[in-house]
């Protein structure tokens, strides 16, 4: 049986590891979508619109989404490249465009294959992130009827 002193050193004790627990963290943020890409500089980079949206946790301050590509260019070869931006969370959607580099060979119209992370961090560097894969088609300003971008 404990005594005063054991009880209150009990006490003491786990709230002591209450307090030391490592904080919760907030639930992911969600990708919403990703493409189709607008080829830019006959395929030397490729625009991913992204849309998100931050978790309505307000610890949330930053966004930060990547976007990495592979494409199946000519005899087997593949082009891939990612790009990334960083942004403030607004809680509400938000669509920002990522400009994907090629690191070898440029990207072609067609079909690619897209993973899309959106990492979302606090002020204390907690971060939470959500991946998705997808494939997304790669068109020519042309036809999307806007006009090329320089």
């Amino acid at each position: 049986m404990l005594g005063t002193t054991g009880r209150i050193a009990a006490v003491v004790l786990a709230a002591a590891l209450v307090a030391t627990a490592a904080p919760a963290q907030a639930a992911p943020s969600s990708l919403v979508s990703a493409g189709p890409g607008i080829l830019v500089a006959d395929g030397a980079a490729v625009d991913v619109p992204v849309t998100f949206v931050c978790d309505t946790d307000p610890a949330l301050i930053t966004a930060i989404p990547v976007v990495q590509l592979t494409q199946r260019v000519s005899d087997g070869r593949i082009a891939g490249g990612g790009g990334n931006d960083q942004l403030a969370c607004t809680k509400k959607a938000q669509t920002v465009k990522i400009r994907v580099i090629p690191n070898l060979m440029a990207f072609n119209e067609g079909a690619a294959a897209a993973s899309v992370l959106l990492q979302t961090c606090s002020a204390q560097f907690q971060c939470t992130h959500v991946i998705i894969h997808t494939e997304i088609m790669l068109t020519s300003p042309a036809q999307t009827g806007l006009p090329p971008q320089r």
